[in-house]
């Protein structure tokens, strides 16, 4: 018996140790596959421009550099030029490169210089990480062939993975690797990336690659934005938040897109080894594009009020290819079939050139107040506030990133017919004339709102739904500052090519000498432009400069301009239409200090031309109010007809409720309380709560699209009264993961 349990014993013994051993070379393996698949990348010198020679005659004995005490230049710089060097020498040239590289690297991490957030954690640790790399398999040979070296080469390799460390905690060095550590998500993940997985596979430590994997892996579960919550990542709406100081702030074009790219880069070298993503990870992959980022971009170029603090750059955001290239390369490299891969084809089909590349839909991201609506002649992009969500951030300094994106989410709307029409607009703008907002015109700079902060509105309200290729958007706008102090109710709806606009409880909460404006556009000037106002023609000459103000607005009027029509209304309090048609200088130092030289000076006053539509509310406005209409890719010889169609019907525009009628059985309503709105043929629509809604409605059925703008409510009765009869039905808002999102309705009304 005892013969029988030793043998037992023996054989199990030696089948643990045969799969801990398969085990252990199955993960070398996998470590080394991972190794390969980046060595021979990043390696680039930066910011210094010393020879070999003379990088090698500053050295000193102890790794140090005669001229100069450690800094962060010198890793980018002249050890990475010993790096390439090496890369080049021949055989018998190798040694020597090699020590001087073990010395200055390893006295470098033990007297690194002060943390500065970004260069250390990002461009330093990429530039050591291609070191290593490219002295890893020699400086492992020599650590076999030569024992006398092996503990300079085992101290140098765990240096490299303790600062690998320290970048990830943002210059402390706890105890344990924490794969929550420091403000370390999405793109700022992504941007350490390439660095971490290329050091983890130099370790030799499974371990390592097991942090690196755990820290991706905590990127891919959908976070949810509440009031009091603005956590990184990918929303459940498909938006991409990010730098959340004041509120979530849309960031798919730059950090969102930049952690796709990342990880896609290390989807691929891990694939097939322990480390390789899930499958659901990949599909996750695939609906950043299909849910996201496809929708922030229009014949190429990126929507400017989600663009960060990158929307005042000279060249302007666009796409320029990425995306198709990188769906491309996700279903080529992707081990599973995705599932959602006929809609990856469809997206890349209509990717086939940078510059032709549209949707034709709508959709509403309720996580971060944004309507886009996209069709093939016409873009709008409406980014609005509420105490959850904020617009373009800037950054802190007096260098600042972005300095004038404090109006950027007021209702700001992107207007785009050919995806150029704010390229060189921006160096004169008025950035308290952006399109869609509405904001007192306030002199001197506009404050910072650094990550976001200072730019949140106060109010609840902020809401919208999209079906059937139209969209509702609308806020109860309510931003105290010295530089807002207003409060409104905005809502922007879209179908067709159109973008109607409706405003109305127009106040300011502290009283001051300063106009308030709506801008219906601003953009950069192309052509004559064409108006009638009041009955009143007339036409601006190409070239010729022109400040028209018309008082009070008391019948319908059109502005043509660039293959764009706007439509104005008469409004219920006296409001002037303001038409500009001038040159403007301006300096791209004052709107970004990445333009500021080394002695913050500021560069040259550059010109363009500018084409600006502004309703002014006066100084003093009570309860103003306005509407419009904006349809691009239009003729100018159609403008007189749309004037006598009867759609689309303002039916009501008031601070209980906004409503239109924009074709025979089609309403799109806002209730920013509860109450009642006519329809056709004595038919009502009634909501006991704050709704916004769109109704379809034919002879048998009703359907209604309705949608929480309050994302707190957890029901609601909707009711259509006939005639003949009332229908009721209980509405049950979303909740959790959806809350803001919409509802489906129907009524059988026979």
């Amino acid at each position: 018996m005892n013969r029988i349990h030793t043998i037992c014993f023996t054989f199990f013994a030696c089948l643990l140790l045969s799969t801990n051993v398969s085990s252990q070379e199955k993960g070398n393996a996998d470590i080394q596959k991972i190794r390969t698949a980046h060595q021979g990348k990043k390696l680039s010198s930066k910011g210094e421009s010393l020879s070999t020679e003379k990088t090698l005659s500053l050295l000193q004995d102890d790794g140090s550099f005669s001229d100069e005490t450690p800094q962060t230049k010198h890793i980018r710089g002249r050890i990475t030029q010993l790096a390439i060097a090496y890369k080049k020498a021949k055989q018998v040239e190798k040694e020597e490169l090699r020590k001087a590289i073990y010395s200055s690297l390893q006295y470098w991490i033990n007297h690194r210089p002060k943390y500065k957030f970004p260069r250390v954690p990002f461009e330093t640790l990429r530039a050591m990480a291609a070191i290593e790399l490219v002295i890893y398999n020699d400086m492992i040979n020599e650590r076999e062939s030569n024992p006398d070296m092996a503990g300079t080469i085992d101290t140098l390799i765990q240096s490299i993975s303790e600062f690998s460390h320290w970048c990830w905690y943002n210059g402390k060095t706890p105890k344990v690797f924490d794969k929550h550590g420091g403000h370390n998500r999405g793109g700022n993940v992504g941007y350490r990336l390439w660095g971490m997985t290329a050091i983890a596979s130099c370790s030799g430590n499974e371990s390592e690659m097991d942090w690196v994997h755990e820290i991706v892996k905590e990127q891919f579960p959908r976070v949810v934005n509440t009031p009091t919550d603005f956590p990184t990542g990918f929303t459940t709406d498909g938006s991409w938040i990010q730098h959340n100081a004041g509120g979530a702030q849309n960031y798919w074009v730059g950090y969102g897109v930049h952690w796709i790219n990342h990880v896609l880069n290390y989807a691929e070298a891990t694939k097939e080894t322990r480390w390789a993503l899930t499958e659901k990870e990949w599909n996750t992959i695939a609906d950043y594009y299909l849910d996201g980022i496809q929708w922030y971009h229009f014949k190429n170029r990126a929507a400017l009020n989600l663009a960060g603090r990158h929307n005042a750059l000279k060249k302007a955001p666009a796409d320029n290819g990425d995306m198709k290239k990188k769906i491309t390369k996700l279903m080529a490299i992707s081990p599973y079939t995705l599932e959602r891969e006929a809609e990856l084809k469809t997206l890349l089909q209509k990717q086939r050139t940078t510059h032709t590349a549209t949707l034709d839909s709508t959709k509403y991201f309720w996580n971060t107040d944004l309507l886009i609506h996209s069709t093939p002649n016409a873009y709008f992009s409406i980014k609005m506030l509420s105490n959850r969500t904020t617009g373009c951030e800037t950054s802190e300094s007096e260098r600042a990133h972005g300095k004038n994106n404090f109006f950027s989410g007021d209702g700001s709307t992107m207007i785009y017919r050919n995806g150029k029409e704010y390229d060189k607009a921006r160096i004169g703008w008025n950035w308290r004339a952006l399109p869609g907002i509405t904001a007192l015109q306030k002199t001197g700079k506009l404050p910072l709102s650094p990550w976001g902060r200072e730019s949140k509105s106060k109010n609840q309200f902020a809401g919208g739904l999209a079906a059937n290729k139209k969209g509702i958007a609308a806020f109860q706008y309510n931003r105290v500052n010295s530089y807002v102090n207003l409060q409104a109710n905005k809502a922007y709806l879209t179908y067709d090519n159109v973008l109607l606009a409706l405003g109305n409880s127009i106040r300011k909460n502290n009283d001051d000498d300063f106009d308030v404006w709506t801008t219906l556009n601003q953009s950069i000037r192309n052509g004559s432009i064409h108006y009638n106002i009041n009955g009143k023609k007339g036409k601006i000459k190409e070239g010729k400069s022109s400040k028209l103000k018309f008082k009070d607005i008391k019948k319908t009027s059109w502005v043509y301009h660039d293959g764009t029509a706007y439509l104005i209304f008469p409004t219920k309090k006296e409001s002037s239409l303001l038409l500009f048609a001038e040159d403007r200088t301006g300096n791209w130092a004052d709107m970004d200090g990445r333009y500021l030289n080394a002695n913050n000076k500021e560069g040259q006053l550059e010109e363009t031309s500018i084409f600006q539509l502004s309703l002014s509310h006066g100084k003093h406005p009570d309860q103003a109010d306005y509407s419009y209409i904006v349809i691009p890719g239009i003729e100018i010889n159609t403008v007189k007809e749309i004037c006598k169609e009867n759609f689309p019907h303002i039916i009501q525009n008031n601070d209980g409720q906004q409503a239109i009628q924009i074709d025979a059985n089609t309403y799109m309503m806002v209730f920013y309380k509860k109450g009642s709105i006519s329809l056709k043929d004595g038919i009502s629509l009634k909501s006991d709560v704050p709704v916004i809604a769109m109704l379809s409605i034919n002879d048998k059925e009703a359907v209604i699209q309705v949608s929480d703008p309050l994302h707190q409510q957890k029901s609601g009765k909707i009711k259509i009264k006939t005639e003949k009869q009332t229908y009721e039905s209980i509405i049950d808002f979303p909740q959790g993961i959806n809350v803001g999102k919409s509802t489906e309705i129907k009524l059988n009304l026979k």
